[in-house]
């Protein structure tokens, strides 16, 4: 066996902006973004969602050799089959158990050791063709973090991207079809940053970081090497031209943000919309539900516009 394969994986609630934090990383080089990879049997192999490059996964060249390699020729009833298998198996709700589940003891659960080996062999398989040092995985989902710890031959990273939960909800608020009430909003994201918390603590000392999505945008410079930092990629340049311009080109991305089909020159902006529009009462309500963490993260309680 060859060397672990290093993987980044970006831990978050939805609308953190783990899409653009990921493209970014996938400039460096040695660096490789897989996109949301937790999706790529239910959605990407099933036809449902684009490759970063604008093709069907099964037609992209990076995607069909990295299937090919680790699983040979997969028909539509096996992959099927792998969707079920990670949707029963790395769910949220299971993320504690999971972190309490030993490598030495996988046997006593044998869907996690069936999907254990799974991703090990999607990791190690973009790993050697993409020839990366680190993959990036942005799934942020706890539980599919939580399986690192009990995979072989990979070297595990987490990074746990928040971003000011009244922000979260503002956007969430605003998307097409039906949204989540603030304080469904407001409730999950206290609950993703709970079991990221647990994660983090399981990790291991330096193999975790806390980053706010506003810091990156501000700063990405200094927080882009401190995540380079993480992954022993000290050395490496930051993709980042003048003070905060992304050049992207073409990536590969299971699944993510529409922005993940942005190329060229791109400025890092920070949305800060929601704190002229959102209405008082919202906000006074994601703000004394999250609260705990809120303070935690550094974010302010009060906030104007």
């Amino acid at each position: 066996m060859g060397a672990p394969v290093t993987v980044l994986f970006i831990m978050a609630h939805g609308s953190s902006g783990t899409t653009i934090l990921g493209n970014t990383l996938g400039e460096a080089d040695g660096f490789f973004h897989a996109g949301e990879l937790r999706t790529i049997w239910a959605e990407g192999l099933a036809g449902l969602q684009t490759c970063g490059c604008g093709k069907p996964l099964a037609a992209c060249p990076i995607w069909s050799e990295v299937v090919r390699r680790g699983f040979g020729e997969l028909d539509a009833a096996t992959v099927t089959r792998l969707a079920r298998l990670h949707r029963s198996t790395i769910r949220v709700r299971n993320t504690v158990r999971i972190l309490r589940t030993r490598p030495t003891r996988m046997a006593e659960w044998p869907a996690l050791q069936a999907y254990a080996d799974v991703a090990t062999r999607l990791y190690t398989s973009i790993g050697a063709v993409t020839g990366a040092r680190v993959v990036v995985d942005s799934s942020k989902r706890t539980g599919d973090a939580a399986l690192l710890r009990v995979l072989r031959g990979i070297d595990p990273y987490v990074l746990h991207v928040v971003r000011d939960p009244r922000a979260v909800s503002y956007s969430w608020s605003h998307r097409s079809g039906e949204a989540p009430g603030e304080l469904a909003t407001a409730g999950e994201w206290l609950a993703f940053s709970g079991m990221g918390e647990l994660v983090k603590g399981r990790m291991g000392a330096g193999r975790s970081l806390v980053v706010r999505h506003e810091d990156f945008v501000d700063a990405p410079k200094p927080t882009l090497a401190r995540i380079l930092r993480l992954v022993g990629e000290g050395r490496t340049p930051v993709p980042i031209a003048g003070e905060r311009t992304v050049d992207f080109g073409e990536n590969h991305t299971v699944a993510g943000h529409w922005s993940r089909f942005n190329r060229g020159p791109t400025d890092l902006r920070l949305a800060t919309e929601w704190r002229t529009k959102q209405r008082p009462a919202d906000r006074a309500l994601v703000t004394a539900v999250t609260l705990p963490l809120l303070l935690r993260y550094g974010y302010p309680v009060r906030v104007s516009g």
